[in-house]
């Protein structure tokens, strides 16, 4: 890793531009294993693979970007792939292991839809579909996989490992089952069973069972590492874009022993390889990633439910401070975190807001047209966030808005200060959830119900579940009685787009295979190991890069300068072991000691003038005793 002045007007991904900034800057090289797993080394071209650049197949440089301000951090990231096979033995011991520990069921998978008809309606939707499948525990599988790094030549302490492999040896689907059952719309059953990795995840809050947890193609996230089976699938959170391996190549007619099919499966795997590198290795951010000694995080909940819904699910039973503290705390360990948390009843004039902004969701072309019908109550979104922002003192006492004007940049009063994200949470009636349109269309994160649970926006985070979330298992097949999904998994992540972490799917869906509450998928309460690394290396990379910039205007041989470059190195060498909560103390010391720096030498300088004149004062009074003396002399003389 380098230290560098930053002058950049660089694309950092494909349709993202980044603002001009000219600063001191860091330039992180970042150590990638790439491990290939049951692939003709005849059919990949590693030479191809390894050409790297803007618009190549694999990025050079990864350009760290604060997405809301389009602002650079100044920090850029320089990949460092280092390819290779896995022998024939450990693909076999792979193999091996996931068919001992391989499951077989026969259950609904939302891939395999069937378009039908809802009843006295010419709106249709796509109904799962009863399918056999083989699922391996994902997260047995990380642990074996992270475990056998002898057998593939280590993984690198300071970096990360990606492992692509195709185990169509294993239960595959093929093309002909994917054409058949498409072609009759579900009518043909795949002959072949698809394998999956699988996780299970129950709500802390009302313990309502996520479904449909057992299909994923890919893993990890307890280690620096993540692991992806391309002839695992088809997943149905990406479609088309991830099929198995063994499908796209029978659909597309591809020879692999031929030229194009070697230069076409190269940039296949080089896709993924870009993929993680974005998604996990070097993401981007929501919002700039600004430490704070102290984060305050302010969670208001408005229940607006009736009062025999209050009864049925008391709003008590909904979120969980304590394990809301619990994450975040563990996310910035270095810092204090507090959550406070209030619940109350709407207030009339703001219930008066959401009832003007009320209405129910149904439009014909979606149901009809798109077969995605949404059929729910939505309140517009923009008229509370205003009426919110218009009254947040008396919502909202004592608190203030999460990002200045000034997001986007460093702000050092918080370093040793306090940052508060607020969180306002509501709870409506039925089923019931913001919306938040462009232009007719209504935003949608939760793919079960295409509603919006939350968005971070700069000055706080909202948050709208409702009775029927509250109760979602009364009304899924099988049955789950009297549970559901509170707020505590949807703030956590809400509150962690405010502190800057982006979505681990940002440059492709399937990145929700890891551990994150930032995903769509896992509904985790814990942040997972690409959370930290971000995160913990951006505070770190920014008190660096501020202690570098007071540096530059201190004397640079002062004993004082001497102690904060010892304190950088510190810091340096734990960044390098990829150590980052550990780095935070010795950078905090040597940002501490710039700043002292920089305080002592201005208060110098506004003594400089004082001292001036005082000397100029007492050198003027001897001027004028002196002159006096001499005139008086020569008076004497005279006589």
């Amino acid at each position: 890793m380098t230290l560098t002045l930053l002058s950049l007007t660089l694309l950092s991904a494909p349709g993202i531009s980044v603002a001009t900034s000219t600063s001191v800057g860091r330039s992180v090289d970042v150590p990638i294993k790439v491990v290939l797993v049951g692939f003709d080394q005849s059919a990949v071209d590693l030479s191809y693979l390894a050409w790297s650049g803007d618009s190549r197949n694999l990025p050079s440089s990864v350009v760290n970007v604060d997405l809301i301000s389009g602002n650079t951090t100044g920090v850029v990231y320089h990949p460092k792939y280092d390819v290779s096979f896995a022998s024939s033995s450990f693909t076999n011991s792979l193999v091996a292991y996931l068919e001992s520990i391989g499951r077989e069921f026969n259950a609904t998978n939302p891939w395999f839809g069937q378009y039908q008809y809802l009843e006295n309606s010419d709106y249709y939707t796509s109904v799962p579909m009863p399918v056999e499948y083989v699922v391996y525990d994902a997260n047995s599988v990380e642990e074996w996989l992270w475990n056998q790094a002898q057998e593939v030549g280590g993984y690198p302490d300071n970096g990360w490992t990606i492992i692509l492999a195709d185990l169509h040896d294993l239960p595959s689907i093929s093309w002909e089952d994917v054409a058949a059952f498409k072609a009759s719309n579900g009518e043909v059953l795949p002959k072949n069973k698809p394998h999956y990795y699988g996780i299970s995840h129950t709500d802390t809050d009302l313990g309502y069972n996520l479904r449909f947890r057992d299909y994923m193609n890919a893993w990890g996230g307890h280690h620096r590492m993540w692991f992806v089976d391309v002839s695992a699938g088809p997943v149905f959170n990406s479609e088309w874009v991830d099929l198995p391996l063994q499908v796209v190549i029978e659909d597309n007619q591809i020879n692999l022993r031929s030229d194009f099919g070697k230069t076409w499966l190269t940039e296949y795997l080089a896709d993924y390889i870009w993929e993680a590198t974005y998604n996990f290795v070097a993401p981007n951010f929501v919002y700039f990633p600004q430490y704070a000694a102290n984060y305050e995080i302010d969670v208001f909940v408005f229940d607006d439910r009736t009062r025999a819904e209050k009864q049925e699910v008391p709003i008590e039973n909904t979120v969980n401070k304590d394990a809301m503290l619990a994450a975040w705390q563990e996310l910035v360990p270095y810092s204090s975190v507090t959550v406070n948390l209030k619940i109350q009843d709407v207030p009339a004039p703001l219930h008066d807001v959401i009832q003007s902004s009320y209405k129910y969701t149904d439009s014909w072309i979606l149901g009809a047209i798109f077969g995605q019908p949404e059929q729910y109550g939505v309140v517009d979104l923009r008229p509370v966030y205003k009426y919110v922002m218009d009254d947040f003192d008396s919502l909202a006492p004592n608190v203030k808005p999460a990002h200045g004007e000034s997001y986007g940049l460093f702000d050092r009063e918080m370093v040793s200060g306090k940052m508060t994200i607020p969180v306002f949470a509501f709870a409506f009636s039925e089923q019931t959830y913001f919306s938040y349109t462009y232009k007719w269309f209504i935003g949608d994160t939760d793919w079960e119900t295409g509603a919006l649970l939350g968005i971070a926006l700069p000055e706080a985070a909202f948050v709208s579940l409702n009775q029927w979330t509250f109760t979602r298992g009364n009304y899924v097949d099988p049955p789950q009685p009297d549970r559901g999904l509170g707020f505590t998994q949807t703030i956590i992540h809400e509150v962690g787009h405010e502190f800057g972490l982006m979505h681990p799917h940002q440059y492709g869906d399937i990145g929700d295979f890891t551990v994150s509450p930032m995903g769509y998928f896992t509904d985790d309460y814990k942040f997972g190991v690409i959370d930290k690394d971000a995160l913990q290396r951006a505070h770190v990379d920014q008190l660096y890069m501020e202690t570098e910039n007071l540096l530059n205007q201190m004397p640079a041989n002062s004993n004082a300068a001497g102690q904060v470059q010892s304190k950088l190195a510190e810091a340096e060498s734990l960044y390098a072991q990829m150590n980052y909560s550990a780095a935070i103390q010795p950078v905090l010391a040597a940002y501490d000691l710039a700043l002292q720096m920089e305080q002592s030498t201005a208060s110098a300088a506004a003594q400089t003038p004082i001292i001036y004149l005082v000397t100029g004062i007492v050198v003027g009074v001897i001027l004028g005793l002196a002159i006096a003396m001499v005139l008086k002399r020569r008076k004497k003389s005279k006589r």
